[in-house]
Parts: C-alpha cells; structure tokens; sequence
C-alpha cells in the first residue's frame, strides 16, 4: 500500500479520469437550445464555456426582426382632370361663348337707341337694373370682352349717367345698370356724400362730358349712415367726422318711431340720406341748377336694395337744407 501511495505522488501512476459534471454554461446552452429550437443564436462550444451564464443568455436570446414602418401613401393632385370636369369646363366655355354672341345682337339694337334727354337717361338705367335684376345682363357682358370696345373708348368718352353712389364693396353701378364701359360716370363715397371734389367731378361730367342725368343713390344696410346714427351725436374718431357733418340734421328730420323696428328706422335714415345728398347737389353747385333749369339735366335720388338688386327712384317732395361745410 506505501509503495502505491508513493508512486501517486510521485505522478508515476495516472489515476482514472475523475466524472465529467456540466458546466453551468453547457446547462445553459441547452435550455436555450430546448426553449428555441429554431429560432436561437448559434454560440461556439468554446465561447459558451467561457462565458458567464448572464452573457451566454444575452447572446443566444432570439432577436426581433426589424420591420420598417410603412409610410402613409402620400396623397397627390390627380395629373389630369377627369373627364367629367373637362366637360363641365367645355360647357361653360360654350357657355360663354354663347352669351357674348347673344349679347352682342342684343347690343346692336339697344346702340340703336340714342339718349339725348333726361328722361331716355333714366330710362335706360331703370331698364339695364331690370336685366341685371332678372340675370339677363347685356350690356355689362361686354365690357371685358369686346377689344374693339376698349379701343374705340381712347378717343374719348360720352357717358349719358352720372351715379353718385356709396364707396360699398357691393355696389357696382356698370353691373347693378348693366351698362359696358364709357356709359356711366362714377364718383363713390362713403354714405353717398359727395364732397368739394365730388361735386367738382359732377360738374366735369354734366358740363364737359354731356351727361344727362345725376342719380344719387343709397342702399339698404349702409354702414355709413348706420356709424352716423350709432354714434348719436358723439364725434366719430379719424376723419370719420366728416360723415356726421354730410349727414348733419338726419337724425332729427327722421327720429325714431316707438313703434318700428331698428332695421326699419335705418331704412328710413337712408332713404332720407339719399334724398339729402341730391339736395346737397342742387343747392352746392350752379352749374347743375343751370341745366337742371334748363332742361337738360335731373339730379334724382335713388336706393338699391342690396337682397333683390332692385334701383328705386325716390322722390324730392319736401326739399332739404342744404349743408353747407
């Protein structure tokens, strides 16, 4: 027995090779490779018993396949009209087409109609209001189609009206009197006040120009007028003064009645205002009353409603003082 002790430690005898027990690596290679069959990562056999339990996990752990996001579609303007739309287009092409011939044989019998007197003046107005009332417009058709017309107007002009009218947005007088360009002579202020300039402006048109007749014309709803009577009295801020003194004495012609309305007693302020403003005219400018003396000129109060399009002439029963600035 000594002697046997002895050759094992003197290394003379190899003893049997001790039991092989799992690394705590190789254990977990196997769990991993049992739990994902498929789907796990191959680790070397030399690299999983050198590595740490935590780091073999990391390493062989299946990893989520990356899936880029889809992009919404992006939404494009279609690159060419679609049928429909290029017949609706056509239409209205022809359309156009077919009114401006329709309007121009109209023309040719309503240019045969001339106006020498007050009394053809507004009767041409009156009846241009009724087809821009009824949607059958003439003349106004004409005004941005015609080269010829454009050209024939650089000679010169020979406007039969002259409208005084408010600076609002809604007010076209060539549109509301379906009249083309050179037939009416506009000067546009605010609550149809006209002033030094605007009464100088009336006085080229009647004297120089030939115009027969001066229609000073409110509209319903004049936010002018309706500022003027809010204000009651209290100076309006800017330059806006100026309106309170146009309209100076409105108020008290025209008080409130207890028994209308706000909308009402507006409408009647502005009749009033319009009927006031062509007084103002007559009374302010001696060139005016000359021809309206003579014959040859009317200074005439008007009101458009703004709903139905409809010019009303109204009437200078009661004249009013003149305001003088």
């Amino acid at each position: 027995m000594l002697p046997l002790l002895l050759a094992l430690s003197l290394g003379l005898v190899s003893p049997e090779p001790p039991a092989h027990h799992e690394s705590a690596g190789e254990a977990e290679m196997k769990k991993l490779e049992a739990k994902f069959p498929k789907k796990g990562v191959a680790v070397p056999e030399e690299a999983a018993k050198e590595a740490t339990p935590s780091e073999v996990t990391h390493a062989a752990a299946p990893r989520r396949a990356f899936r880029p996001r889809k992009a919404k579609p992006a939404v494009h303007a279609p690159a060419t009209l679609s049928e429909s739309e290029r017949d609706r287009q056509r239409l209205m092409i022809d359309n156009g087409r077919l009114q401006e011939e329709v309007a121009r044989a109209k023309s040719r019998l309503l240019l045969e109609t001339p106006i020498e007197t007050p009394e053809a003046a507004l009767g041409e107005l009156l009846a241009g209001n009724q087809r821009f009332v009824e949607g059958r417009r003439v003349r106004s058709l004409l005004t941005t189609q015609d080269p010829a017309l454009r050209e024939s107007l650089v000679k010169g002009q020979k406007p039969f009206a002259v409208v005084v009218t408010c600076s609002d947005s809604r007010l076209m007088d060539n549109l509301i009197f379906d009249q083309e360009l050179g037939r009416l002579f506009t000067i546009r202020e605010a609550g149809n006040c006209p002033d030094i300039q605007g009464l100088a402006s009336i006085e080229y048109a009647v004297e120089h120009l030939g115009s027969k007749v001066v229609v000073v014309m409110g509209h319903t709803a004049c936010g002018a007028v309706t500022a003027v009577s809010d204000a009651h009295g209290k100076p309006l801020p800017g330059n806006l003064w100026s309106l309170q003194a146009a309209m100076a004495g409105l108020e008290e012609q025209v008080p409130p009645d207890p028994n209308e309305t706000r909308p009402e007693h507006l409408l009647r302020l502005v009749r009033a205002n319009a009927i006031q403003q062509a007084q103002v005219v007559l009374d302010r400018s001696e060139i005016v009353r000359h021809l309206v003396d003579q014959g040859k000129l009317k200074v005439v109060p008007a009101l458009y409603d703004l709903s139905s399009g409809q010019v009303r002439l109204l009437q200078m029963e009661v004249p009013v003082a003149a305001v003088h600035h």
